[in-house]
């Protein structure tokens, strides 16, 4: 008996050892330009700051990918995220993951980004590739050609890999069918699955009844999925006549994931 509890012990530390969960977000942030084209005007950058920070600091993701921001407004984000560090516009929680290095992808079409990161989490190395593409779906489809060209340029130890970010359009048109082909998609390969809505919200509470998904999670297939969400955060502002307002964080809803990296 006693043998057989052992050998249970150490295959449990083996399990620990070759396998790692990770939680892993995306998020659209809206820069304070675009933030004015939606919403009734109080939608502003001062109201949102501290319920978006206030919403992670309270999930504690490991990684987070960020969209759609000034520079001003990565400032106030890390400066209130206190448990994160930057690599170029992707957070990391400095309390479980190690940086290795970061970059920025060459090359990109005019009007979208893509930043990477190499990082670990208890010696166990992967990497995350944040996208932003526009809505115009001929320079996302060249976009995401290019990111698949740099993975394989970057990543050339074979790495588990993930990218997050918004593709500028929905899961039927490229660029989604070209990561897909490559890709896990967390929405439609995770067992477990919160998400009420669409991504896209533009600021409205009432009327986001659209399933269209603009931000995404993908994972290289060595990588199980196990829970997909969107956050429905919301906050409130007061009017000069004392009234309350139910508010979003942003025009699109964070994206979140639960993954076990392999070893």
């Amino acid at each position: 008996m006693k043998r057989t509890l052992t050998l249970i012990f150490i295959s449990l530390i083996a399990a620990c050892a070759i396998a790692q969960d990770l939680y892993i977000g995306t998020f659209y942030v809206t820069t304070t330009d675009e933030e004015k084209l939606y919403g009734d005007g109080g939608d502003k950058w001062e109201n949102r700051q501290t319920a978006i920070c206030d919403m992670f600091n309270f999930e504690q993701p490991d990684v987070l990918g960020l969209q759609s921001m000034t520079e001003t407004q990565f400032a106030n984000i890390c400066k209130r995220m206190t448990s994160y560090v930057a690599a170029e516009d992707i957070l990391y929680n400095k309390n479980a993951i190690q940086l290795d290095t970061c970059g920025l992808v060459s090359e990109m079409p005019e009007g979208s980004t893509c930043s990477w990161a190499k990082l670990q989490k208890d010696g166990n190395a992967f990497y995350v590739f944040n996208v932003c593409f526009p809505t115009n779906t001929s320079v996302g489809k060249t976009a995401a050609t290019r990111v698949i060209t740099a993975i394989g340029e970057i990543n050339t130890d074979g790495l588990p890999c993930l990218i997050v970010g918004d593709l500028g359009s929905d899961e039927t048109k490229a660029p989604y069918t070209q990561l897909n082909a490559q890709y896990l998609d967390s929405y439609k390969k995770s067992p477990v699955v919160s998400a009420e809505y669409g991504t896209r919200n533009n600021f409205d509470l009432a009327a986001n009844h659209s399933s269209e998904r603009y931000d995404f999670i993908f994972a290289s297939t060595a990588i199980t999925i196990r829970a997909y969400g969107q956050l429905q955060y919301a906050y409130y502002t007061k009017d000069s006549s004392g009234s309350y307002k139910r508010r979003l964080p942003s025009t699109h809803f964070p994206v979140m994931a639960k993954v076990t990296l392999p070893q």
